[in-house]
């Protein structure tokens, strides 16, 4: 959704329902997502998301909510959400659970070629520090832009490049690793 847009109609959403229910259809499928694949529970993930427009609702129409990027902030609404769960249930939330069984069931060479990528990747990723993990599944698994993962992690647009280059170094020992392992 492009910034201005959005700008726009968090500013209705103040006084006009239809407003927020436009910014509820955009990222509700992005936030579910977001919580699903960190809480691999669908009941759980349905009550966190709701939890999370819930406190969007309610933030979004105090005067003095800051209007800079929603997106990044309802992540970052996610994310607390999230962690308060864990928390809670004092269970270890995993953010390199990846079972690609979306894949056909054809058994080719390049089928049988990518699950072994990805089981080496998913083996890879397991043997990162936890917030290099977080940093990669957030860029390229979860696909946000910089400015939404900067809100998620309350950094500056630098420290996420130093960490995403750090993440990406350790992810390239680490499968480096994993193929000396294997071979």
């Amino acid at each position: 959704m492009p910034a201005d847009h959005e700008r726009t109609l968090v500013v209705r959403a103040r006084d006009d329902c239809s407003a927020f229910a436009e910014l509820y259809d955009f990222y509700l499928p992005r936030v579910y997502g977001f919580i699903f694949r960190r809480v691999q529970d669908r009941c759980v993930a349905e009550d966190l998301t709701s939890m999370t427009f819930q406190r969007a609702l309610e933030n979004v129409r105090r005067p003095d909510f800051r209007n800079d990027a929603f997106g990044g902030w309802l992540y970052r609404v996610a994310s607390n959400a999230v962690v308060d769960h864990v928390r809670r249930d004092r269970r270890y939330v995993s953010l390199s659970d990846f079972d690609g069984r979306d894949e056909p069931h054809d058994l080719t060479v390049d089928v049988m070629a990518a699950a072994l990528d990805r089981d080496q990747l998913r083996s890879a990723l397991s043997e990162l520090p936890s917030n290099y993990r977080e940093v990669l599944v957030l860029r390229f698994y979860d696909d946000l832009d910089v400015t939404e993962i900067c809100a998620v992690l309350a950094c500056s647009r630098e420290t996420f490049a130093v960490r995403l280059h750090r993440a990406l170094r350790a992810l390239r020992l680490s499968t480096a690793k994993e193929s000396a392992d294997v071979a």
